[in-house]
């Protein structure tokens, strides 16, 4: 089956990558079009065999065709790709913004929403998958068993999408930062501890407590407590966070809920 992938910038290329480097798709089965010619042209000289064409091209070719673009591009190239679009193809798209019920009434395909992750560069972690009304049983064992050999697949409908995504595809950067400002800020409190060091501190640690929940050891919630003993320094570190956290993240999910209410507001297909 050629599958194709329009838009090949941050999570359009990632895809294409992870998904060649697991031999999910084979180089001469795989189309991509975009609208700089040098991405198209670095990524074909990464892999030998793949199909570089024009968005419309790829639609007469494609049966599985992954719309890899910001909701506010998508308009164009799908409109450059209609005359192509049939309902015997399916349409994924990785925009969290476009509703699936504005994808159906706008093309004939069958869609799907695929929000990845940056994880998948190493094929791990959460790819979210959220299907239309139109999308068959073949279809979701199509889409499953493929984001399967990149990440781990979950499945969830549109109205659990805002806080998932959060927590799934924008989750490495989040942690990042708290992890990469705790180790700027230890570094910065004593001066015998470099910056270096801070940061290789905090991923081994990060690694290691993945690994400890991973794999079942300890949840969460038994870290803190094994951790964070009554009295003792961590204990407080703790409280000190709880006074601030909880309300950052409030906001942090509530005004990224309002921004994507507005944007959907905006949409044009």
């Amino acid at each position: 089956m050629n599958t194709g992938f329009v838009g090949i910038g941050s999570m359009g290329g990632m895809l294409v990558r992870a998904f060649l480097r697991a031999k999910a798709l084979a180089p001469d089965e795989c189309w991509i079009a975009n609208r700089s010619r040098a991405k198209l042209e670095a990524l074909a000289s990464e892999f030998s065999g793949l199909n570089v064409a024009s968005n419309r091209k790829l639609a007469t070719h494609c049966d599985l065709i992954f719309l890899c673009l910001k909701a506010g591009d998508s308009a164009s190239a799908l409109a450059e790709m209609d005359a192509e679009l049939y309902p015997g193809q399916l349409l994924v798209t990785t925009a969290s913004v476009i509703p699936l019920q504005a994808l159906e009434n706008r093309v004939p395909c069958r869609v799907a929403k695929l929000i990845p992750s940056i994880t998948q560069e190493v094929g791990a972690g959460v790819a979210l998958l959220m299907y239309g009304s139109r999308i068959t049983a073949e279809d979701r064992k199509l889409l499953e068993e493929l984001t399967g050999l990149i990440s781990h697949p979950v499945v969830i409908s549109e109205a659990q999408a805002r806080p998932a995504i959060g927590l799934a595809s924008g989750g490495p950067a989040l942690i990042a930062y708290l992890l990469q400002s705790m180790a700027e800020e230890a570094a910065r409190s004593n001066p015998e501890v470099s910056a270096g060091l801070a940061k290789q501190l905090i991923a081994e640690t990060l690694d290691a407590t993945a690994k400890l929940v991973r794999e079942g050891k300890l949840s969460l919630t038994e870290i803190i407590e094994r951790v964070a003993v009554p009295g003792g320094m961590t204990a407080q570190a703790i409280q000190i966070l709880a006074r601030q956290v909880p309300q950052a993240w409030e906001s942090v999910f509530r005004e990224s809920s309002e921004k994507e209410r507005r944007e959907r507001a905006d949409l044009i297909l």
